[in-house]
């Protein structure tokens, strides 16, 4: 038998699949290929990176408390459901150094040591605010060049209850400057592939997660826009403590000291009033904890609702 029959003979018996291990080379073929044209869209499969942008100024303080209960929880959840992917958390606070200079913003970069989480969210205090858009653009910036996002699949969950800075993306603002800035920063993420879902919280943050929806798709990029609901607001107080928060004279030591003195301006002025019982007063707070129950609720509910959307 000549070299090439022996060659065919050979080709024939692969064919046939008399070594158990052929098999299963293909299926590692197969692999490869799927990993191919994964790391050919700029993807590594299995790698999954969720980023929380969360505005932090003083009337935010309940989602802040939301984020430290839940992050865990969700971390379980999307571990159940898709354990073939290592999932990391960071998290962008931001708030309005535009309008208040002394407002900073603090991040908390992408790691897999989910347990580390809400201790160093329960470090974050909500503050500030300065007039009532926020500065969307210095969140985006610090998403963009400061967390260190590998090469898998991207996801950012924004969440609030202000609009952005620049004339295109708020009814009424002193910064129009800030709208182009902003569009910058949104088309780098979408050059970096990174999915957007924005949680509208309130009226006021709805116009611009609308514009920053359609400025981003029509750049390609994949942006989302859920509703954030509860039943109403934590107390009958946190309209008239938003207001005080978004006021210019929101200074980081007043805002500590307006939070602190809520309950007893509440009490106060049940006090004065006839009908007024100190029983009463722990069915606020049972009230008030029943609503930060509910705003946990929605949030982790939001959020495996929108990782699950990925995958859909």
């Amino acid at each position: 038998m000549d070299l090439k029959e022996k060659k065919q003979e050979e080709e024939i018996k692969d064919d046939g699949c008399p070594n158990p291990i052929k098999p299963e080379s293909q299926k590692e073929d197969n692999i490869s290929k799927m990993n191919k044209i994964i790391n050919d869209n700029n993807v590594e499969e299995k790698v999954f990176d969720l980023l929380f942008v969360i505005d932090a100024t003083g009337s935010m303080s309940s989602y802040i408390t939301a984020a430290k209960d839940e992050t865990e929880n969700i971390s379980m959840e999307l571990r159940h459901l898709y354990p073939e992917y290592n999932f990391q958390y960071g998290y962008v606070f931001y708030r309005d150094p535009i309008d208040s200079p002394e407002d900073i913003h603090e991040i908390i970069n992408l790691t897999d040591k989910v347990n580390t989480l809400p201790n160093e969210i329960k470090k974050i205090k909500a503050y500030g605010g300065g007039d009532i858009p926020e500065d969307w653009v210095g969140a985006f910036k610090l998403a963009n060049e400061k967390i260190n996002w590998r090469n898998g699949l991207r996801v950012i969950i924004h969440l609030a209850d202000a609009g952005a800075h620049g004339k295109e993306f708020t009814l009424s603002d002193k910064y129009p400057e800030e709208s182009e800035k902003l569009k910058a920063e949104l088309l780098k993420c979408s050059k970096n592939n990174i999915k957007i879902f924005g949680y509208v919280i309130t009226e006021d943050a709805r116009n611009s997660f609308n514009k920053c929806q359609n400025y981003y798709r029509s750049k390609g990029g994949s942006y989302e826009i859920y509703e954030f609901k509860i039943s109403k607001d934590i107390s009958d107080d946190s309209d008239d403590d938003a207001k005080y928060y978004k006021t210019k004279s929101s200074k980081k030591e007043k805002c500590k000291k307006a939070k602190k003195n809520v309950k007893e301006k509440r009490i106060s002025k049940k006090k004065e009033s006839e009908d007024y019982d100190e029983d009463s007063e722990d069915n606020e707070d049972k009230k008030i904890s029943s609503k930060q129950k509910e705003i946990n609720s929605v949030f982790k509910t939001r959020v495996i609702h929108s990782i699950k959307s990925v995958f859909s």
